[in-house]
């Protein structure tokens, strides 16, 4: 049965279309991504956790790699993969700079890994981002 089939108790199957995913898995992390959200210079934004459910909510996983030094920063490369199937279906860039005052002075394996949340977040944005509207 693939994704979009729910099964009903009586046996039979439904098509589910994918806007009513989206809906269910938005009222579905709602308390997640709400209640981890973070609060920066007056705006609330989703942290890594809340993207990370929601990819999950929708039989994905979310993960980082390529984390590698480069003259300016740590960059790290995000992935969003179907569990079932193995499918990458988004990825995108996390940085972080040298230049940045709050990661300037802080040991390198914190900005490996802040490069790599970043990467997570920024890919299950794209992939994602709509879902968040509908909360």
């Amino acid at each position: 049965m693939d994704q979009t089939q729910l099964v009903v108790s009586n046996g039979t199957q439904h098509q589910i279309t994918p806007h009513r995913q989206a809906t269910d898995v938005a009222k579905l992390c709602k308390d997640i991504v709400t209640s981890t959200a973070q609060n920066i210079q007056g705006r609330r934004y989703v942290r890594v956790e809340g993207w990370q459910s929601i990819a999950n909510a929708f039989g994905c996983v979310a993960s980082a790699k390529d984390v590698e030094r480069t003259e300016t920063g740590f960059r790290a490369i995000g992935q969003v993969r179907k569990m079932d199937t193995g499918v990458v279906i988004c990825e995108a860039e996390g940085f972080v700079g040298d230049d940045e005052r709050t990661w300037s002075k802080r040991d390198e394996y914190a900005k490996r890994a802040m490069a790599q949340t970043r990467a997570i977040s920024r890919t299950c944005r794209s992939a994602f981002a709509f879902v968040v509207t509908m909360m």
